[in-house]
């Protein structure tokens, strides 16, 4: 005979990947084990319900903080998804003009979800400058 132990869980909803993944640490750090759903449009987090009580009052505390950032970013991200028909990167040359790289809004968008404004930049410069300053060299050899 084959006994299925359910735990009770108590399940925390998120529209955003940043404000999930903040909720996940701070459980991680309160010394609970969260199990992460990711849906399409939202991703739930769920809390053994007998784990410490103080550690899941203060992680209530902070989702509704969370709830409030992840409803302004969900606003943030509609505005712009209805205000934006064209996007663009700014490109600095070595010769000191500035010129603009026409990116797809989606594109950009999805890119921004995944990394930093100064981690795009990094990017930018480097692809720039390999194509002022070619360096033919492999990158074992530099």
């Amino acid at each position: 005979m084959h006994i299925n132990t359910l735990f009770h869980m108590l399940e925390y909803i998120f529209f955003n990947k940043e404000t999930c993944s903040l909720f996940k640490k701070s459980a991680i750090s309160s010394g609970i084990v969260p199990i992460i759903d990711c849906q399409d449009e939202h991703f739930t987090v769920r809390l053994a319900e007998d784990s410490d009580e103080d550690a899941l009052e203060k992680l209530e505390d902070i989702y509704d903080e969370l709830m409030d950032m992840d409803r302004a970013l969900a606003e943030q991200q509609q505005d712009l998804s209805d205000n934006i028909n064209a996007a663009g990167i700014s490109i600095h040359l070595k010769d000191g003009r500035y010129v603009y790289a026409s990116v797809s809004p989606d594109l950009l968008n999805k890119v921004m979800q995944s990394i930093s404004v100064d981690e795009l930049n990094t990017l930018v410069c480097a692809i720039t400058e390999a194509v002022e300053d070619p360096d033919e060299r492999s990158l074992c050899q530099r």
